[in-house]
């Protein structure tokens, strides 16, 4: 009778098919205590982690086969999405040039669980904890609101949005399986062991990312990868071979735009035109405005917050608990932005009521300066929070400088347009200071068209994260690039003619309003290119 699970060759029964579970116990009880411990005991650390250790993935390059047998192993033990990835495999190339041999260099990565993790430190859910024992970086799930922050604040980009839960999730090290003396997926998976799990000292891994090497140039897990010292990141890259002065990941030339965010690009113009229109309406009541004083200003710049304050909230994967936001406040510049926007609002709608008489307008110009006051404060906390992500296209005085441009441009435009139509309403003469106002639009319009043309013939033909955003602006996103200064120009231009004295009454409003238009149309064009242009460092095989 043929055994069970058997097969009859020649006449003879064949051995049972066994699984490979099977065949390894087969060869573990086999095996000598010694040979079997020397060959699984260097995939984890056999001993506990002392105090101030962490864990950390150690891979050896000259191993890896770039088979993504760990892709796989992930994926499939956590369950993962299809369009959830957390570890990729990239290339490495150089070499190539008289007497340097052709060289490449396969390079597995997932989150490296810094010392300083920038996901943690950048979540205003404090939906992040880094285990104080092992080191690993977790995400709680639970916590997520789904903002996505994390996906910009961590250089290496690890976070992964679900659709289907509206969270991001990222790898744990596979800590359940750590917990019990198992290896993680990819570490088991690997067939080359390629991936096993070491400790290290977390101060020394702020010291060795802190280092410069000989020419001055940051520390880098392995070329094209981000600066080390933005995070002080815990996975270390073996080689015996000499990595050529030439090596770049094999997608670095891959230029593509970055994902845009809709709803964020809608929040930062409407927030700015709005402190921007407060902030220029207080200066001319200074100067004397119209018998209407700047209660329309005002009332434009209430209806923009709460615009923005909507449109803010269509970001987040799960909306209904968006309240948690404010729980990162001591850390996350986000949570701080959150907390200023609504104190902002709140102050305006009380200079709203001073305006209208349901508060004694006495208390106005007071209300009015802290309303500003508070905006100035938030517009600052926008810039901050994209300046940490570490990105060139973002860093602080560059962002500063566009979001600043964008306030005083829309807000200068906007109460040209309530003045010329207070003048019109009340049949009253334009005051003194209006023919000036188109210099408020003009200027910050001009600054950043000229900061944004030097930068061009500085970087067009240099590599780098600035070049590459360059390259973005002239090539692939060149329409944007080009309808965003058309209608600034166009914008600046209808403000000369309003302002100027060349159209009065009904003129005068259409001018002005249509330049308000075009300014807010210039600036969500900017804030798209904002977005989409940035060109970050990437791990070799980053982009998914």
């Amino acid at each position: 009778m043929t055994a069970l699970f058997g097969v009859r060759i020649g006449g003879q029964e064949a051995e049972p098919l066994r699984s490979a579970v099977e065949e390894f116990g087969d060869w573990h009880d086999r095996s000598e205590p010694a040979v079997a411990g020397a060959r699984y005991s260097m995939l984890i650390p056999s001993a506990p982690l002392r105090p101030g250790e962490q864990y950390r993935f150690e891979v050896d390059l000259d191993a890896c086969s770039g088979c993504k047998a760990c892709v796989s192993a992930c994926h499939s033990l956590n369950g993962l999405e299809g369009s959830e990835i957390w570890r990729s495999v990239g290339l490495l190339v150089g070499g190539g040039a008289a007497a340097e041999p052709v060289w490449q260099q396969n390079v597995t990565t997932a989150c490296h669980h810094c010392a300083d993790p920038a996901c943690l430190a950048g979540c205003p859910v404090d939906a992040y904890e880094k285990d104080p024992v092992t080191g690993i970086v977790a995400h709680l799930d639970d916590q997520c609101i789904g903002c996505r922050y994390c996906q910009l604040t961590c250089p290496y980009e690890v976070p992964t949005f679900s659709k289907r839960l509206g969270i991001v999730r990222k790898c744990d090290m596979c800590s359940d399986r750590l917990a019990e003396g198992e290896a993680p997926a990819c570490v088991q998976g690997c067939p080359t062991d390629a991936i096993s799990i070491g400790s290290v000292s977390t101060d020394s891994l702020r010291a060795a990312a802190a280092a410069v090497d000989p020419v001055g140039v940051p520390v880098r897990l392995v070329p094209t990868a981000p600066v080390s010292s933005l995070t002080a990141p815990s996975t270390i890259y073996r080689s015996s071979k000499s990595v050529p002065a030439s090596a770049v990941a094999a997608d670095d030339h891959r230029i593509l735009p970055a994902s845009n965010h809709p709803p964020l690009v809608a929040m930062l113009v409407l927030t700015q035109l709005s402190v921007g229109a407060l902030a220029v309406s207080q200066w001319t009541d200074r100067l004397g405005a119209p018998s209407t004083g700047s209660g329309p200003a005002v009332v434009l710049a209430l209806l923009a917050a709460g615009f923005a304050i909507g449109a803010s909230v269509l970001h987040l994967g799960r909306p209904l608990v968006a309240w948690r936001a404010v729980l990162g406040l001591r850390h996350s510049w986000l949570s701080r932005e959150i907390v200023a926007f609504g104190a902002y609002a709140a102050t305006t709608v009380a200079a709203a009521a001073a305006e209208a008489g349901i508060v004694s307008r006495s208390f106005a110009p007071y209300i009015g300066a802290a309303a500003v006051a508070i905006g100035v404060v938030g517009v600052a906390c926008s810039a901050q929070l994209y300046a940490v992500t570490g990105r060139a296209w973002w860093r602080l005085d560059r962002t500063l400088l566009r979001f600043v441009a964008v306030c005083l441009a829309t807000g200068g435009a906007a109460v040209g347009t309530t003045t010329a139509v207070a003048v019109w309403a009340n049949g009253s003469a334009a005051p003194a200071w209006s023919s000036a106002l188109w210099v408020v639009v003009a200027v910050p319009v001009a600054v950043v068209l000229g900061g944004l043309g030097v930068m061009v013939l500085r970087h067009r033909l240099r590599p780098g994260q600035l070049g590459r955003s360059v390259w973005l602006l002239t090539h692939t996103l060149r329409r944007t690039t080009v309808l965003g200064i058309t209608l600034a120009v166009v914008g600046v231009v209808l403000a000369a003619y309003a302002s100027l004295g060349l159209a009065s009454g009904v003129a005068a409003i259409w001018a002005w309003a249509l330049s308000l238009v075009a300014l807010v149309g210039a600036a969500w064009a900017e804030r798209n290119l904002f977005f989409t242009a940035a060109a970050p460092d990437r791990m070799p095989g980053g982009f998914h």
